[in-house]
């Protein structure tokens, strides 16, 4: 491969600025509107973090400008949430005529994957494991709607686009919820345009929504619902339901009917049924209260902190060892002896640190 010089740059390479760099390792996620990087963001001072960018596709002229104002808005709001079941989003930035975000990093599945695996067998998560992830779902979706800006005032950030696909499931057993509020600027940045990425949220698009209103709190109440459903019985729509009809069903409402009588606690099924409400003014009024029935009913069956299970779920079904690494497995050798200034207690963090290189170099 030929050098990369000022005519021809490195296609992996992104000037932050301030001195800084990202370098574009593999691909961990592919949509309809963007692609999700697994990257290396470096400073001048050497300092390494390994981060997610997502990229979305380039843009005619003509959209550019809406296209950035709306990733500019969404960055803003999505960025001033801090919450631990939330995605962290660092920044944003434009390359090569594409918009992109620097997001927090979380090694694992999403839930559809996880979904699917259970799928695959004919069967459904265990009720405690399922209602962890649910409760978990719901502090995003709570934890984003309270939060506040620099000056004190709530901002009430929405997903808008909220399923299975958005829950990450890391390897240490955290549940967070990504891309807060970024489907209108998935839409503003595809050439795909709005017919495909629509068709691509139907199965937990709240009926408002589309129909062509603009969703609010109790929009993502229904999506909640929907996962519920998914988590609990099983998806809203027959697997041969094409996008077109999809579409059609979402605007009606509806959810097909259970072909059998599942054994749940019947509070559950009550929180389940109120959120797909076709009538929003019939739901709860925001993901806030629908969480505090869930976390009671949690409390109830002695369900509580369940990133140990899901943890060990996880390593079952994906074979992940998510346990300590030592320098010796990491290098299988000694590890790399350190200067002796450097106090022995932050040896480890070097080791980690100079693996970082070995490691992009051989993706």
């Amino acid at each position: 491969m030929a050098a990369p010089t000022k005519l021809r740059p490195r296609l992996d390479l992104i000037e932050v600025g301030d001195g800084r760099r990202l370098r574009l390792l593999d691909v961990v996620g592919q949509g309809a509107s963007s692609t999700v990087h697994r990257a290396l963001l470096e400073n001048r001072s050497g300092l390494r973090r390994i981060v997610a960018v997502k990229l979305f596709g380039s843009v005619s002229s003509d959209d550019a400008e809406r296209a950035d104002a709306l990733a500019a808005q969404t960055a803003t709001r999505a960025a001033s949430i801090r919450h631990p079941n939330v995605v962290a989003l660092y920044e944003l930035g434009k390359w090569r005529s594409q918009p992109y975000f620097v997001n927090e990093l979380v090694d694992g599945v999403n839930l559809q994957t996880l979904l699917d695996r259970y799928a695959e067998k004919t069967l459904r998560l265990p009720l405690d494991l399922a209602l962890f992830i649910a409760s978990e779902i719901g502090e995003a979706l709570s934890g984003a709607r309270t939060t506040r800006d620099h000056r004190g005032v709530q901002l009430g950030v929405l997903h808008l686009a909220l399923g299975p696909r958005k829950v990450l499931l890391g390897w240490r057993g955290e549940v967070k919820v990504s891309d807060f509020e970024t489907s209108m600027a998935a839409i503003a940045s595809s050439g795909i345009r709005n017919l495909k990425l629509v068709a691509h949220r139907t199965a937990t698009m709240a009926p408002e929504v589309a129909c062509g209103q603009e969703g609010d709190s109790r929009s993502d109440v229904f999506s909640f619902g929907v996962i519920l459903r998914e988590l609990f019985v099983g998806p809203r729509f027959g697997r041969i339901v094409k996008n077109s009809e999809a579409i059609a069903l979402a605007r009606e409402g509806f959810v097909q009917p259970m072909s059998f009588q599942p054994h749940l606690p019947e509070a559950l099924m009550l929180v389940m049924l109120r959120a797909l409400r076709i009538d929003p003014a019939e739901r709860y009024p925001n993901a806030s209260a629908m969480t505090f029935e869930l976390r009671r009913i949690a409390l109830s069956m002695g369900v509580g902190d369940g990133r140990l299970f899901l943890r060990r779920e996880l390593d079952r079904e994906f074979g992940n060892d998510s346990s300590e690494v030592t320098a010796e497995h990491a290098y299988s050798t000694a590890p790399p002896q350190a200067p002796s200034v450097v106090l022995a207690n932050d040896l480890m963090e070097l080791a980690a640190l100079d693996a970082l290189p070995t490691i992009a170099d051989n993706d």
